[in-house]
């Protein structure tokens, strides 16, 4: 039986996410570093002595993430209760997997929400405040911002953490269900394979422009490729990159295939 979590590991959890979720950034894997320095000491309190669970658990959690910090806290704080109903339950047949295709499923939308809130509403309530303090020659209204907008920051994400995680722990007896749970794993599996699809849509920008003039016509590569499968190349593209990570080759060395293979198909007018 694994050792179970105590509040003031949650709570040390809520604010080690506060402080790291955007200082370990990097562009493979966003903040997926955060989420590793938040799972790290509870994985090696719960799995005490058991290198091979946690070494598991910490690359189950470096796999690429990206949420809005605060409403988005949500979702780390549910999945430490996942992760500690795996723990406690180790003679279940449960697939891991699912903590990561739930953190797939809803870390686009917590993070679409979160942004609108955050950046679109509370932000430009605040500042209009606090702009027309300091245009009236009031020093403080510049530190009035940076004080009540980070109370406000770290109120919404501590709040979000621990919801999400007394969430998680509520419902993790149906999450343990061999029926909801193989129910919940297909269902955020076909959303994360979704989601995938529009982000290879949204962010993989090449095509072909290469034509062929026929006797008749012109004949646009590009436009019939897409004909036979809509964005044809960005998807091939993304399976190169996905079969070379396969083999075991490092990420620098698939954005230089990439690359090469880019600028050699722009340089003969064939991609563009």
């Amino acid at each position: 039986m694994a050792k179970a979590l105590e509040k003031k590991d949650i709570k040390k959890a809520a604010v080690t996410w506060w402080l790291t979720s955007h200082l370990t950034y990097n562009y493979q894997r966003l903040q997926a570093g955060a989420m590793t320095t938040v799972m790290g000491p509870l994985l090696n309190k719960m799995y005490e002595g058991d290198k091979e669970e946690i070494t598991d658990g910490l690359q189950r959690h470096m796999l690429y993430f990206n949420t809005e910090p605060r409403l988005g806290a949500f979702l780390p704080g549910m999945v430490i209760a996942l992760e500690e109903g795996i723990a406690n339950n180790p003679t279940e047949e449960i697939d891991k997997s699912m903590v990561t295709e739930i953190k797939t499923a809803l870390m686009g939308p917590l993070a679409g929400i979160g942004d609108t809130v955050v950046a679109g509403l509370l932000k430009p309530i605040v500042l209009s405040v606090t702009l027309g303090w300091a245009s009236q020659g009031q020093i403080w209204g510049a530190f009035a911002f940076g004080i009540i907008f980070t109370l406000m920051d770290f109120a919404m994400t501590y709040g979000m953490f621990t919801q999400g995680y007394k969430l998680g722990m509520d419902s993790i007896d149906r999450f343990l269900e061999g029926p909801f749970i193989k129910k919940m794993t297909s269902f955020l599996g076909i959303v994360g394979l979704f989601c995938l699809g529009v982000m290879i849509v949204k962010y993989v920008s090449v095509q072909a422009v290469l034509e062929v003039k026929l006797e008749t016509t012109t004949l646009s590569v590009g436009e019939t490729l897409n004909k036979i499968i809509p964005s044809f190349l960005p998807l091939a593209f993304t399976f190169l990159a996905y079969w070379l990570q396969v083999k075991g080759q490092s990420v620098t060395r698939v954005l230089l295939v990439l690359f090469a293979i880019g600028f050699l198909g722009g340089a003969i007018g064939v991609l563009g």
